[in-house]
């Protein structure tokens, strides 16, 4: 399996690697833009074609060019966290050890399902399982690209929502996910903050690409406004962003194709057991 950090703008301030523990970056490349090619100081360093500036077509250039099958593709602002014990919610900042069990996760689940992920550490005191299916990945992707370019999903179709674009794309091709909450990730900046995709992404880039989502996935994908008070940088009041129902999705890529037989979601519970409710994560 291979690591990949996509990264601009931020050769100083690498969080995500630095984050790592030493035996997964060695596994761990950075992807980096052809105009910024000589700032990075790290022994593995993937340039990109000096065409490919933003997001969207630098992870389809990473699934066509990768020369491993399962890959995993991360933000480079993240922290990462485990539970405190698998009947505990509270989570803990991972030590090098959790990084490792982490990844290897990740490895084993990508012989079992298409894709794979971890949850955000926002809300995952609300979901009781240490890991769902048939749910949202965010800022830590996973996947197995034999089975993505059977499907032939891709991750450039629309400038933002990608990764939502792209986890749609295989659960209507009737191959689930699996999502992790005994881990959990956060970024370490806020949203659109400096470097990464503040430089191009804009509230009305947001607003066209939640429509354009909708439209790619008519019935499981709503556009409502959202207001936002704290997290994105610059994107405060309200905004245009979706609701989608994943395990429909899946649901209806398993009808279609029925030849692949069954593969049930496991359940999230819904709202998770009150007792998990409105927590707060440390």
């Amino acid at each position: 399996m291979k690591i990949y950090i996509h990264t601009y703008g931020r050769s100083q301030d690498q969080q995500t690697l630095h984050r790592l523990s030493p035996a997964v970056r060695k596994k761990t490349w950075l992807v980096v833009q052809h105009r910024e090619r000589e700032l990075y100081d790290y022994p593995r360093v993937i340039v990109l074609p000096d065409k490919i500036r933003r997001l969207s077509p630098t992870r389809q250039w990473l699934i066509e060019n990768s020369d491993d099958s399962k890959i995993v593709l991360l933000d480079d602002d993240l922290a990462f966290y485990r539970r405190k014990a698998k009947t505990d919610w509270h989570l803990r900042y991972c030590e090098d050890k959790d990084i490792d069990d982490l990844f290897a996760m990740l490895d084993g689940w990508l012989s079992d399902v298409a894709h794979c992920g971890v949850s955000a550490r926002e809300g995952n005191n609300r979901i009781e399982p240490l890991f769902t299916e048939c749910s949202r990945m965010m800022r830590v992707l996973a996947y197995n690209l034999e089975v993505v370019r059977k499907v032939g999903a891709r991750f450039d179709r629309i400038e933002t929502k990608q990764d939502f674009d792209m986890t749609l794309q295989l659960l209507r091709g009737g191959y689930k996910n699996r999502v992790s909450y005994e881990f959990a990730q956060g970024q370490w900046r806020s949203s659109n903050a400096l470097g990464g995709c503040s430089d191009y992404r804009t509230k009305e880039m947001m607003s066209r690409c939640a429509g354009e989502l909708a439209d790619l996935h008519p019935g499981f994908v709503k556009v409502v406004e959202k207001e936002t008070k704290t997290a994105w940088k610059d994107f405060g009041g309200v905004r245009k962003d979706v609701m989608i129902q994943w395990k429909k999705a899946y649901e209806s890529g398993q009808k279609t194709n029925s030849d692949r037989g069954p593969m049930r979601c496991i359940p999230d519970k819904g709202a998770a057991s009150k007792s998990l409710r409105n927590r707060t994560l440390f």
